[in-house]
């Protein structure tokens, strides 16, 4: 019921504002919105819906250079979800990106990094001496990001999916440098003026 809710509300919000054109005349904002599914994993996309892990990510874009057929962009989000029995995470990230438009299609390649403040579920230990004590639930790490999109430009509003790759770093668990993490994005952009 509460996916259902946060989709009525983003398809809601899209209609009742302007939306964004490719080549905007005028001050505005680009806002997005996405829903998404994560999986701490490998990339790859098995299990992506299996079990999924539900996140929400608002941000916005800023435009260093566009054209009817392309968009140099960086974006700004704040994002959060929630590992059952494992993690909550909240997220604050920017990426640098391309985006090349096939008519009113689209598609983009985004690199990035962020901050993720973390909430474990499972206890945590760290060695102090020669024993180890626990420590708290919540910590902070670096979270770099690449991800891969595609969608749609209607007239006032797009809609996109995008697969993002995202890592906790530094992990530190047996040598490892990152725990690696998978997200499946559903989302719309449209613009605030």
């Amino acid at each position: 019921m509460k996916p259902f809710l946060l989709i009525s509300i983003m398809l809601g919000l899209s209609l009742w504002t302007r939306a964004q054109d490719r080549v905007p005349n005028g001050p505005n904002v680009p806002i997005t919105i996405t829903l998404f599914s994560e999986s701490v994993s490998m990339p790859n996309f098995r299990n992506i819906f299996k079990n999924p892990n539900l996140g929400i990510r608002i941000g916005t874009e800023l435009y260093y250079s566009r054209s009817e057929n392309r968009q140099l962009i960086q974006t700004i989000n704040l994002g959060y979800y929630y590992h059952k029995d494992f993690q909550k995470g909240l997220y604050l990230s920017s990426e640098f990106g391309y985006r090349k438009f096939i008519h009113k299609a689209f598609v983009d390649a985004t690199v990035g990094v962020g901050y993720l403040l973390i909430n474990s579920a499972l206890p945590r230990y760290e060695l102090k001496g020669n024993d180890y004590e626990r420590a708290g639930n919540t910590f902070g790490r670096l979270m770099p990001t690449i991800g891969l999109g595609a969608g749609y430009q209607f007239d006032r509003v797009s809609f996109f999916s995008r697969y993002e790759i995202f890592g906790e770093t530094p992990f530190g668990f047996k040598g490892v440098p990152a725990l690696p993490h998978k997200a499946f994005h559903v989302g719309t952009r449209f613009n605030l003026k």
